[in-house]
Protein backbone atom coordinates (compact mmCIF):
# COMPACT_ATOMS: atom_id res chain seq x y z
CA UNK A 1 0.00 0.00 0.00
CA UNK A 2 1.40 3.27 -0.95
CA UNK A 3 1.68 5.93 1.96
CA UNK A 4 -0.57 8.84 1.59
CA UNK A 5 1.90 12.34 2.30
CA UNK A 6 -0.36 14.20 5.56
CA UNK A 7 -2.99 11.23 4.38
CA UNK A 8 -5.67 12.42 6.28
CA UNK A 9 -6.04 16.23 5.56
CA UNK A 10 -5.39 14.88 1.68
CA UNK A 11 -8.34 13.15 2.24
CA UNK A 12 -10.35 15.50 3.66
CA UNK A 13 -9.36 17.59 0.64
CA UNK A 14 -10.51 15.50 -1.76
CA UNK A 15 -13.69 14.70 -0.12
CA UNK A 16 -14.55 18.16 0.17
CA UNK A 17 -13.62 18.61 -3.40
CA UNK A 18 -15.68 15.76 -4.44
CA UNK A 19 -18.58 16.91 -2.27
CA UNK A 20 -18.75 20.64 -4.07
CA UNK A 21 -18.35 18.96 -7.62
CA UNK A 22 -20.55 15.81 -7.25
CA UNK A 23 -22.27 15.68 -4.47
CA UNK A 24 -22.28 13.05 -1.41
CA UNK A 25 -23.79 10.51 -3.79
CA UNK A 26 -22.00 11.20 -6.20
CA UNK A 27 -18.66 9.68 -5.10
CA UNK A 28 -16.90 6.81 -3.38
CA UNK A 29 -14.05 5.58 -1.57
CA UNK A 30 -12.70 4.14 -4.65
CA UNK A 31 -12.68 7.75 -6.88
CA UNK A 32 -10.50 9.05 -3.64
CA UNK A 33 -8.22 5.86 -3.67
CA UNK A 34 -7.91 5.96 -7.48
CA UNK A 35 -7.06 9.72 -7.07
CA UNK A 36 -4.48 9.21 -4.68
CA UNK A 37 -3.28 6.16 -6.10
CA UNK A 38 -3.86 3.71 -3.14
CA UNK A 39 -6.62 0.82 -1.43
CA UNK A 40 -9.51 1.40 -0.08
CA UNK A 41 -8.58 0.23 3.10
CA UNK A 42 -6.09 3.67 3.34
CA UNK A 43 -9.16 5.87 3.54
CA UNK A 44 -10.66 3.47 5.29
CA UNK A 45 -7.89 3.61 8.26
CA UNK A 46 -8.52 6.93 8.71
CA UNK A 47 -12.36 7.11 8.24
CA UNK A 48 -14.49 4.18 8.85
CA UNK A 49 -17.17 4.97 7.02
CA UNK A 50 -18.29 7.39 3.47
CA UNK A 51 -20.43 9.38 6.64
CA UNK A 52 -18.06 9.78 8.87
CA UNK A 53 -15.44 10.80 6.24
CA UNK A 54 -18.67 13.03 4.66
CA UNK A 55 -18.96 14.57 8.46
CA UNK A 56 -15.37 15.21 9.27
CA UNK A 57 -15.34 17.20 6.54
CA UNK A 58 -18.53 19.38 7.16
CA UNK A 59 -16.77 19.87 11.10
CA UNK A 60 -13.35 21.09 9.58
CA UNK A 61 -15.47 23.74 7.74
CA UNK A 62 -17.31 24.43 10.72
CA UNK A 63 -14.13 25.08 12.67
CA UNK A 64 -12.52 27.32 9.46
CA UNK A 65 -15.96 28.82 9.98
CA UNK A 66 -15.48 29.43 13.25
CA UNK A 67 -11.98 30.88 13.34
CA UNK A 68 -12.70 33.60 10.50
CA UNK A 69 -15.70 35.10 12.05
CA UNK A 70 -13.41 35.02 15.56
CA UNK A 71 -10.53 36.20 13.90
CA UNK A 72 -9.68 39.92 15.30
CA UNK A 73 -9.26 41.28 11.67
CA UNK A 74 -12.91 39.95 11.00
CA UNK A 75 -14.37 40.90 13.89
CA UNK A 76 -13.67 44.72 13.81
CA UNK A 77 -14.78 45.57 10.29
CA UNK A 78 -17.44 47.05 9.59
CA UNK A 79 -20.79 45.61 8.78
CA UNK A 80 -20.74 46.60 4.85
CA UNK A 81 -16.92 45.36 4.95
CA UNK A 82 -17.97 41.92 6.50
CA UNK A 83 -20.65 41.29 4.30
CA UNK A 84 -18.03 41.36 1.27
CA UNK A 85 -16.04 39.06 3.02
CA UNK A 86 -18.68 36.53 3.10
CA UNK A 87 -19.78 37.04 -0.06
CA UNK A 88 -15.69 37.08 -1.07
CA UNK A 89 -15.71 33.48 1.21
CA UNK A 90 -17.96 32.46 -2.19
CA UNK A 91 -16.56 34.02 -4.85
CA UNK A 92 -12.76 32.81 -3.89
CA UNK A 93 -13.55 29.32 -3.01
CA UNK A 94 -16.79 28.24 -4.95
CA UNK A 95 -17.17 29.89 -7.91
CA UNK A 96 -13.91 30.63 -9.50
CA UNK A 97 -13.49 27.25 -8.89
CA UNK A 98 -17.15 25.81 -10.61
CA UNK A 99 -17.79 24.84 -7.24
CA UNK A 100 -20.97 25.22 -5.44
CA UNK A 101 -20.80 25.19 -1.00
CA UNK A 102 -20.70 22.00 0.92
CA UNK A 103 -24.08 23.14 2.51
CA UNK A 104 -25.84 23.48 -0.71
CA UNK A 105 -24.27 20.61 -1.98
CA UNK A 106 -25.62 18.41 0.91
CA UNK A 107 -28.67 20.12 1.25
CA UNK A 108 -29.84 19.23 -2.34
CA UNK A 109 -29.57 15.52 -1.14
CA UNK A 110 -30.53 16.07 2.00
CA UNK A 111 -33.24 13.27 2.26
CA UNK A 112 -30.92 10.89 0.75
CA UNK A 113 -27.60 11.81 3.35
CA UNK A 114 -27.59 9.89 6.53
CA UNK A 115 -28.63 10.79 9.76
CA UNK A 116 -24.87 12.15 11.48
CA UNK A 117 -24.58 13.83 8.10
CA UNK A 118 -27.82 15.83 8.48
CA UNK A 119 -27.00 17.11 11.66
CA UNK A 120 -23.28 18.79 11.29
CA UNK A 121 -25.32 20.49 7.68
CA UNK A 122 -27.87 21.56 10.35
CA UNK A 123 -25.55 23.03 12.50
CA UNK A 124 -23.40 24.59 9.95
CA UNK A 125 -26.33 26.42 8.28
CA UNK A 126 -27.48 27.64 11.75
CA UNK A 127 -24.19 29.25 12.58
CA UNK A 128 -23.81 30.90 9.05
CA UNK A 129 -27.28 31.75 9.54
CA UNK A 130 -26.66 33.07 13.11
CA UNK A 131 -23.17 35.20 12.43
CA UNK A 132 -24.88 36.67 9.05
CA UNK A 133 -28.07 37.88 10.89
CA UNK A 134 -25.93 39.35 13.68
CA UNK A 135 -23.78 41.19 11.11
CA UNK A 136 -27.34 42.36 9.23
CA UNK A 137 -28.40 43.46 12.77
CA UNK A 138 -25.07 45.19 13.54
CA UNK A 139 -25.50 47.27 10.32
CA UNK A 140 -28.97 48.34 10.82
CA UNK A 141 -28.36 49.67 13.80
CA UNK A 142 -25.59 51.67 13.00
CA UNK A 143 -27.54 52.54 9.86
CA UNK A 144 -25.27 50.91 7.40
CA UNK A 145 -27.80 48.77 6.26
CA UNK A 146 -31.22 49.49 5.45
CA UNK A 147 -34.10 46.51 4.82
CA UNK A 148 -37.75 45.06 5.24
CA UNK A 149 -37.86 42.94 7.92
CA UNK A 150 -35.74 40.92 10.35
CA UNK A 151 -32.17 40.47 10.43
CA UNK A 152 -33.19 36.26 10.50
CA UNK A 153 -35.38 36.90 7.45
CA UNK A 154 -32.70 38.93 5.29
CA UNK A 155 -29.91 36.82 6.60
CA UNK A 156 -32.01 33.78 4.87
CA UNK A 157 -32.70 35.45 1.95
CA UNK A 158 -29.05 36.62 1.05
CA UNK A 159 -28.00 32.65 2.37
CA UNK A 160 -30.45 31.37 -0.02
CA UNK A 161 -29.48 33.37 -2.76
CA UNK A 162 -26.14 33.28 -2.39
CA UNK A 163 -26.52 29.04 -2.74
CA UNK A 164 -28.49 29.06 -5.19
CA UNK A 165 -26.32 31.53 -7.39
CA UNK A 166 -23.72 29.22 -7.45
CA UNK A 167 -25.59 26.06 -8.91
CA UNK A 168 -26.43 28.63 -11.35
CA UNK A 169 -23.04 29.83 -12.27
CA UNK A 170 -22.24 25.99 -12.87
CA UNK A 171 -24.88 26.92 -15.98
CA UNK A 172 -24.78 30.57 -17.10
CA UNK A 173 -21.29 31.31 -15.71
CA UNK A 174 -19.69 33.11 -12.88
CA UNK A 175 -20.69 36.63 -14.07
CA UNK A 176 -24.20 35.27 -12.94
CA UNK A 177 -23.10 34.60 -9.49
CA UNK A 178 -21.53 38.09 -9.28
CA UNK A 179 -24.94 40.01 -10.54
CA UNK A 180 -26.60 38.55 -7.34
CA UNK A 181 -24.02 39.36 -5.03
CA UNK A 182 -24.47 42.51 -6.29
CA UNK A 183 -27.68 43.24 -5.63
CA UNK A 184 -27.76 41.80 -2.69
CA UNK A 185 -25.36 44.62 -1.78
CA UNK A 186 -27.72 46.72 -3.21
CA UNK A 187 -30.97 45.76 -1.60
CA UNK A 188 -28.79 45.98 1.93
CA UNK A 189 -26.89 49.39 1.46
CA UNK A 190 -28.19 51.97 2.94
CA UNK A 191 -28.67 55.04 0.35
Amino acid sequence: MVKIENSKRTILNLAESLLQDRGFNGFSYADIASALNVKNAAIHYHFPSKEALAIAVIQRYRERFKLWINNARIKDLAPQEKLNWFFKIYEDFRVNNGKVCLVGALEVEFNTIPDGLKKEVESLNRETLAWLEVTLAEGKKHGAFQFNGTPASKAALIYSSVQGSLQMARALGAKKFREVVEQNKMDVLAA
